[in-house]
């Protein structure tokens, strides 16, 4: 029942953070950025390993069959082979890398949590390049997936970073006001 009680709500935050997007007028691009890759990179700083393979598996396939959660409202399998493919699935590998690396810890520095979080930017950006050098070619993929999105992804993972750590801090100096002397 808890695995239950820590996926639905991790899936519900995913679903309704598909849905908020903005553009950034600094950048060179007018590509909306969605709320997405932060929210997953948060949700898989919370739950463990399985708990959020299965959360991401649960959400890749509701909106494979038609349910309207992938950004922007869409949905469908030809997302998951179309050009956001590799990033929609690279969630579980990046999301993995968070959860297993920050589940693994008893103490965590904030700046672990920034390394963390960027190298888990690099295998979300390494999977949906690899998806799309596979449709456009690499240095096509590079323009459409890379080029485009870097600075943003870096950006999500520091406010990752510093949403878990608070948290994470939070939650401990409750758990130990709340422990008897």
């Amino acid at each position: 029942m808890k695995m239950i009680n820590n996926i639905i709500p991790s899936l519900c935050l995913l679903v309704l953070s598909s849905y908020v997007s903005f553009s950034v007028p600094i950048l060179e691009t007018g590509i909306p950025f969605t709320m997405q890759s932060l929210a997953v990179f948060v949700i898989a700083g919370f739950l463990n390993p399985r708990e959020f393979v299965i959360t991401i598996l649960i959400y890749l396939a509701i909106g494979s069959v038609g349910l309207p959660v992938f950004s922007d409202g869409s949905s469908g399998i030809d997302k998951i082979f179309g050009s956001s493919g590799g990033f929609l699935y690279g969630f579980i590998f990046s999301g993995f890398f968070i959860s297993y690396n920050i589940n693994k810890k008893e103490i965590i520095k904030f700046t672990d949590l920034v390394l963390i979080f960027f190298i888990a930017t690099f295998i979300l950006f390494f999977f949906g390049i690899l998806h799309l050098s596979f449709k456009f070619g690499f240095s096509k993929a590079l323009e459409y997936g890379l080029f485009p999105f870097w600075k943003m992804g870096l950006v999500k993972a520091i406010i990752a970073s510093a949403i878990t750590y608070l948290i994470l801090r939070m939650a401990s100096e409750a758990e130990s006001a709340t422990k008897p002397l």
